[in-house]
């Protein structure tokens, strides 16, 4: 079944076909591939949407507490209970658009008031998804707003907690502290709630390589997920990494972490399946590296087909390989070019994965 066949592929085996997974959250991407309106995107239309496109894992993760809504301040402007302001469209719909967090300084920090980890109602969209798919499909969970940098940069402004990495390394030490707490507290219930996969979502680079110099994120960010990785993996998560950009140049740091999982493999950013997978392929779960920026939006089928063979070739053999785009089946992607990915992938996902298939 899809679960077993996941934490194999995780755990580097060959299961009995190649798993497909793929990250699908915005409720335009919903009504895509279910071809028709979506007022409130529910768990059942999550497992629903997943369930269309073949997949063999859902990401979801812990929501606001129960009754929550968010402050409007303007008519188009909400903060949420972290302090963190969106612009809202009816056009953006789950994905609003980040304007500001709550803190420019240390100043701010001393008065900030985390959002409380346990709230009641905080999992139960979660704990609805798994009742629904029981043991048929694997649920992986992932942190409300990222993992330690990516939830700090929201709380500042990434630029910001960037600069103060280097600029004030207490200030930004403490950040990363109260996060990686965070992201760890709310760890510990999805794993008591029986999630086995955790998708740690940071992002450390763009598609020119680390945000920062590798000796410097290594000093400085690195510890924090070396941190709450050690802690969920003795607990017995499997942590699977979500990181965009070229990651060529800190590889080694992030397989020092214990990931057993690195997603998304981004074509653009020069993150070379082939590559990836002779060095690293027996030590780390390789996921996703169909091109979803421009060759799913805009390519034949032709050309997807043909990404979709090199991925399968390369990255399926000997096993530790989850098919997925790389990045996500996000709203700019039409409907029927989602469901031809992994309709079409359904024929060369067998072992051996080979040009003849």
């Amino acid at each position: 079944m899809s679960r077993e066949r996941i934490l194999e592929a995780i755990d580097l085996e060959e299961p009995d076909m190649v798993p497909f997974f793929d990250f699908l959250y915005e409720t335009r991407s919903f009504e895509k591939i279910l071809g028709r309106k979506i007022s409130t995107l529910t768990p059942e239309i999550i497992v629903e949407g997943h369930k269309a496109l073949d997949l063999d894992m859902i990401c979801a993760g812990a929501g606001p507490p129960e009754g929550w809504k968010n402050r409007r301040i303007a008519p188009d402007i909400e903060v949420d209970e972290w302090g963190i302001k969106y612009r809202i469209t009816q056009e953006l719909k789950t994905l609003p658009w980040y304007l500001e967090g709550p803190i420019k300084g240390p100043e701010d920090l001393e008065q900030y008031q985390m959002p409380d980890p346990y709230a009641s109602g905080r999992l139960k969209d979660l704990e609805t998804i798994l009742k629904i798919v029981g043991d048929e499909m694997a649920v992986a969970a992932s942190f409300p707003i990222g993992g330690p940098l990516t939830a700090a940069g929201f709380l500042t402004g990434f630029d910001t907690v960037l600069k103060y990495v280097i600029a004030d390394p207490v200030f930004a030490d403490r950040l990363l502290d109260l996060q990686t707490w965070y992201c760890l507290e709310i760890g510990k219930q999805y794993l008591d709630a029986g999630i086995e996969i955790i998708f740690l979502n940071e992002d450390l680079g763009d598609i020119h390589g680390p945000f920062m110099a590798p000796k410097m994120l290594r000093d400085r960010v690195i510890p924090y997920l070396k941190r709450l990785c050690d802690e969920l993996k003795k607990r017995g998560a499997r942590i699977l990494l979500h990181c965009d950009g070229n990651l060529n140049p800190i590889m080694d740091d992030l397989l020092e972490l214990g990931i057993d999982g690195l997603h998304p493999l981004e074509r653009k950013a020069k993150m070379d399946i082939g590559e990836v997978k002779s060095r690293y392929g027996d030590r780390i779960c390789l996921i996703g590296n169909v091109d979803a920026s421009v060759l799913l939006p805009l390519g034949s089928y032709e050309e997807i087909t043909g990404q979709i063979k090199e991925c399968m070739e390369t990255g399926a053999p000997g096993g530790g390989y989850i098919f997925a785009s790389d990045h996500s089946i996000h709203p700019g992607i039409p409907g029927n070019k989602a469901k031809f990915l992994f309709r079409t992938a359904k024929k060369y996902r067998k072992y051996p994965s080979t040009k003849t298939c």
